[in-house]
């Protein structure tokens, strides 16, 4: 009987014995394999694609473009931190860029390429637009990594004279980022501008040798007040509010054309002989170094755009109605249906390139003549910007212009098959020629512009609802 019990306490004892294997042998592979699982390093999760009929699809697509093809790292550039090319030909193997105004492109030609910062530093706001609406989308995150030394590298402590940089550009970029950067450098770009401030005068302007009586770009300097309003009645200067109000005040009395609402690029003689102020400015005229001359007797959609973008800044930030007036008064002329100058095409839509006076100053600018025949594709998508901001401040006045100004920006500005947007293009939207040849390079200008514009569209708007 003892026997019996020790044989069946044994055959107990080896059935545990095979189950403690047999789990073991279970239990061991499993807790390895989920220690592999647990100590692998994490994946992010790839990113949905946008709909193929959205405005988010144009957004990325033109971005994809910029980052696959964009980025120059010539050593020459930003010390080796490279930049944007200034254009390049969708498609072309190898990849052309750099076209001139030939139509052919620069190559080793011209050492160091040609390089242009403001495309840069559009790029990267575009790039912080995005995440901004996208925040779980990290498809450019590196792109963002990678520009914002460059951007460091070319504006720090800034004394830029383009007052369009202050607002619609860092203050937007220290929102987004919250870097500190960018509010540095626009404090530093305004405090250039009070620098400049000629108290004699009541304005901003320049004296060479060829123009010793005073000139200036009358949208920069317009714009630079605007950024010293701006920039006073954010941080508490009531000196910058001072000069600023005093230079918006100065460029509207000298400079303002009110029986076209309109104002002329660039005026001369800001002094007469005797150093008194001129209260007859006369249109600027000179020759570039490349026999190109400069007249001041025009002003492009590109350039009166960003100005009117400045006022209603100031408003936003003042509340002054000025600033809002002064704004709408520019709008009302380039809105249907009034439409008085006549820049707004009726057939194909979009603004034609520019107008130009017959006169010799804005107190005397004789008749307006429109150039019809050029579109600038890019330079007036500010316009979008424009009247949308426009009907946030004025109850949706402006809603038939910015509806039509969205269906520019996703069915004529943008051009699908090279995934952006040209520089100049002729009235019906096809792209110029030069030799025979179409100018089908994008620009990163054109395109920098363009999405500043298509942000403010709700990303998933059906381009469908948008055709004109």
């Amino acid at each position: 009987m003892k026997e019996k019990n020790f044989y069946s306490l044994l055959t107990r004892s080896r059935l545990i014995g095979l189950l403690v294997v047999v789990v073991l042998l279970i239990a061991i592979p499993l807790a390895f394999l989920l220690s592999r699982k647990q100590s692998a390093p994490y994946v992010p999760p790839v990113p949905e694609p946008a709909p193929s009929n959205s405005v988010l699809s144009i957004e990325q697509s033109i971005l994809d473009n910029i980052k696959t093809n964009g980025y120059n790292n010539n050593s020459s550039i930003n010390h080796g931190l490279g930049g944007l090319w200034v254009n390049w030909q969708y498609g072309s193997s190898p990849l052309q860029t750099n076209f001139n105004g030939s139509g052919s492109p620069d190559g080793g030609s011209v050492d160091p390429p040609r390089h242009d910062p403001y495309t840069d530093l559009r790029y990267l706001h575009n790039l912080w637009l995005y995440q901004s609406q996208n925040p779980t989308d990290t498809r450019y995150k590196s792109e963002i990594e990678k520009y914002t030394p460059i951007i460091k590298a070319e504006f720090n402590q800034s004394r830029d004279e383009r007052g369009w940089l202050f607002d619609e550009e860092f203050m937007d970029l220290y929102n987004l980022s919250h870097d500190s950067f960018y509010k540095d450098t626009a404090i530093s770009l305004v405090e250039g501008f009070a620098q400049k401030f000629d108290p004699k005068v009541g304005s901003i302007y320049k004296t060479n040798t060829a123009h010793p009586l005073g000139s200036y770009r009358v949208d920069l300097v317009l714009e630079s007040g605007c950024a010293l309003i701006q920039a006073g009645t954010l941080f508490q200067n009531p000196e910058w509010v001072q000069k600023g109000q005093s230079i918006v005040n100065f460029v509207y009395a000298h400079a303002y054309m009110p029986q076209y609402h309109m104002f002329p690029e660039q005026v001369d003689r800001v002094h007469l002989e005797d150093g008194s102020v001129n209260p007859s400015e006369v249109f600027f005229s000179d020759q570039t170094n490349q026999s190109y001359t400069v007249s001041g007797n025009q002003m492009s959609m590109g350039s009166l755009s960003q100005m009117i973008l400045s006022l209603l800044h100031t408003y936003q930030v003042t509340h002054s109605q000025d600033f809002l007036h002064k704004a709408t008064d520019l709008l009302d002329q380039l809105s249907l249906p009034q439409n008085s100058l006549g820049l707004w095409d009726t057939v194909n839509m979009g603004y034609f390139l520019r107008v130009s006076f017959t006169g010799t100053g804005p107190t005397n600018p004789g008749k307006m003549n429109l150039k019809s025949h050029d579109k600038e594709a890019g330079r007036q998508m500010t316009m979008l910007q424009v009247f949308h901001l426009a009907n946030t401040l004025t109850n949706n006045k402006y809603q038939t212009m910015e509806a039509q100004m969205r269906t520019v920006a996703v069915s004529k500005a943008y051009y699908a098959p090279v995934h952006g947007v040209f520089y100049e293009v002729k009235s019906d939207w096809t792209p110029l020629t030069v030799k025979g040849q179409p100018q089908d390079w994008v620009t990163t200008e054109a395109m920098g512009i363009e999405l500043e514009g298509l942000f403010t569209i709700d990303p998933l708007t059906s381009l469908s609802t948008l055709a004109s």
